[in-house]
């Protein structure tokens, strides 16, 4: 089934809105417990601390319901990386 365009009215002007395709977003939405087998040596515990203590971002689809998504993962993680200095005493 193809999405059709929509017009909208912004400040007396006409605009037109294409659709996005939908894409498979479950793929790439991750539990604790799954983010921290993809991580890897850690446990589900050190995410939810990343969540609530270091600013993981993560996404509340219910009061329950938590999850991450990979791609937020990955950026967070190289905002992380700590260099290693070599010859420094």
């Amino acid at each position: 089934m193809k999405s059709k365009s929509q017009k909208t009215r912004i400040g007396g002007a006409e605009n037109t809105i294409e659709p996005t395709p939908a894409t498979n977003t479950n793929a790439e939405l991750l539990t604790d417990e799954t983010a921290a087998a993809y991580i890897g040596g850690i446990e589900s515990r050190t995410v939810r601390d990343w969540r609530m203590r270091r600013g993981l971002p993560f996404i509340r689809v219910t009061a329950k319901v938590i999850r991450i998504r990979r791609d937020d993962l990955d950026k967070w993680i190289a905002r992380h990386v700590v260099a290693i200095r070599r010859g420094v005493a």
